[in-house]
Parts: C-alpha cells; structure tokens; sequence
C-alpha cells in the first residue's frame, strides 16, 4: 500500500492543476475573443449576447439554435440573409458570450429570457421565428405567448409533440444530458479544451480567427452544462401539452417546415421513428404552412443545404411584407 497515498496526491495534483489551467485559460479567452455583438442585461446579475446584421426593412429575423449548437454556426446563414433582412443570432444561457444561469429551467424561462432580451436590445417586432431542433419549441412558445410580436416562422427539422415525448426520445434526450454533464467535468479539468487542439480543419466559410473563437466556446464548462439542460428541459413540459398542437397553433401566418431526408444514424437512429408524420402536422400548424424536403440533408438542413433555409427564410419575409404594404 505504499503507493497509495502518492497516487492520490499525483491524482489531487493533476486535477488541481487541469482546473486552475482551465480557469487561466477562460480568463485569457475574454480578453482575447470579446463578444461581437451587444450584451443586453435581462435581470437577476446575467446578460446575453445579441448580435445583429442587416439594415433592410420589413420584419426581423431571429434564429433559434438547436441544444448544443452554438450561434456561431449560423453565421454563413445570418450573411446570406443580411442583405434582405435584418437578421439576429443569440446566445442562449451558458452558451458562448452570454452569462449562464441556474440548472433545470423549463422551456418557458427560455421564451422569457428571448423576451426581455429583445425587449432590453430595442429590437422591435413582428418577427419572422427560425428555430431548429430544439429550437422549434422554444420558437413555437413564444408565438404562442406573444402572437402579436411573430409574424411568421420557418422550422428547421424540429421536433413535433408526439416525436418529443415519446419514452423513447425522452430516453434518448436523457442520455444526451447525461453525456453532456460527462463532459462539463471534463472541461472543468481543461481536457476538452486539450482535445480541441486536435481539431484544425475549419467548419465552412469560417475564417481562422472566428474558428478559434469558435473552439474556445466549444472548450468552456459553461458550454456542456447548457448543453445538459437543453434536453432535460422537455421532461419539465407540462402534461397537458404534450400532445400533437400542445405548443400552439400559428392561425394563417406564413410557415415553412424543411424536413430532412438523410435518416438520423447510429444511436439517434430512434429519433426517425415518427419523424415524418411530425414534420406533416407541424406544417399544417398554419392554413398557409407548406413543407419542404430537403432530400441530400442530414438533421443539420443549414449547413447541408443552406440555400433551402435562405429561400424559405425569403419566401416568408416576403409575404410579411405584402401583407403589410
């Protein structure tokens, strides 16, 4: 036995050393990558980061990323759709520049934080709602608490009440979330910003510079406890809305649905079950939703075929502003 004591105290000391070096590193990225955008305080010590392009007229586009998905990435989107719209991609709770709060919040104080932080930055409405994934409910509560403030709203492979809650889904969610907490210990000790030195070959249409900022979100604890959150939100979701329309309906106002076409893989593979029907009902939320398969996509429609998210964000945008002339 001893080697015992040793061991723990090389143990004690790689650990104290993995969090002080993560701490140092935090610190160092602040100053290093500042937020591009505004930081808009919306109560109870936290801010978020807003950042918006874009000085056309007619509604504002808000994007609402999928769980674990950084803003960032929708930054190719957000430069096509500047031009024509004014366009806005936010950080939620935790996730790159904006502050993080408390665990187990429901779906709703997500609506409440996008609320006050549109609210707090004078982004005035109605809004044109593009949500994916995860983003879907989140998009579809806020129409449904605040109707007046969206005017339309396109859905990028999002999930359906009945897919949602599904035991296997909510299984399946669980398991994310747990992978997730795994890995916000590990980038508590600085492991993952270590594994991320692995990773040099730049996403699409990324520079070197947004690439490295893009990594340094990607290694922070932050970043894997929102993660966490996301999906173990939907097992707060009160029973009486987890039925097909249990987020609400959209009356007439311009929606659009992409669909993947690529199957879910490996273990996500559950998810399909369903899916289809889904994306189906989720089109006839509105008398004038329409759906459209994006046949060569996987999950991620933005990034596999970004141009039938830019055409359909177009497509509503004009008729808000038919509508309104």
């Amino acid at each position: 036995m001893a080697w015992l004591w040793p061991s723990i105290g090389i143990v004690a000391a790689a650990v104290a050393f993995g969090l002080i070096a993560e701490s140092v590193a935090e610190s160092r990225d602040s100053a290093k990558f500042p937020p591009p955008g505004q930081m808009v305080d919306i109560g109870g010590g936290r801010r978020l980061h807003i950042l918006c392009r874009g000085l056309a007229q007619g509604p504002t586009v808000i994007i609402e990323q999928g769980a674990g998905s950084p803003a960032m990435l929708w930054g190719p989107i957000a430069a096509k759709i500047a031009p024509f719209a004014r366009i806005c991609t936010y950080d939620r709770a935790g996730y790159e520049w904006s502050d993080p709060a408390p665990r187990t919040r429901s779906l709703q104080d997500r609506v409440t934080d996008l609320h006050t932080l549109l609210a707090g930055a004078e982004i005035p409405g109605p809004y044109v709602l593009v949500a994916h994934s995860f983003g879907g409910p989140i998009a579809r509560l806020y129409a449904a608490a605040y109707p007046d403030q969206v005017a339309a709203m396109v859905l990028v492979d999002t999930p359906e009440e009945a897919v949602i809650f599904r035991p296997s889904y909510i299984a399946y969610a669980s398991k994310i979330a747990l992978f997730a907490r795994a890995l916000e210990v590990a980038a508590r000790l600085g492991l993952v910003r270590l594994g991320l030195t692995f990773w040099r070959t730049l996403p699409d249409s990324f520079t070197a510079a947004e690439f490295a900022t893009l990594k340094s979100h990607l290694a922070r604890p932050a970043f894997f406890r929102a993660m966490a959150d996301d999906p173990a939100a939907l097992a707060r979701v009160p029973p009486a809305m987890q039925h097909p329309g249990g987020f609400g309906t959209l009356g007439d106002k311009p929606l659009v649905v992409l669909a993947h076409g690529i199957p879910f893989p490996g273990p996500a593979a559950v998810l399909e079950e369903g899916w289809a029907d889904g994306q189906e009902r989720l089109a006839h939320l509105s008398t004038s939703g329409e759906l459209v398969h994006a046949t060569h996509s996987n999950h991620m429609i933005q990034s596999d075929q970004p141009e039938l998210v830019v055409e359909a964000i177009r497509k509503v945008v004009e008729k808000v502003t038919k509508t309104k002339v």
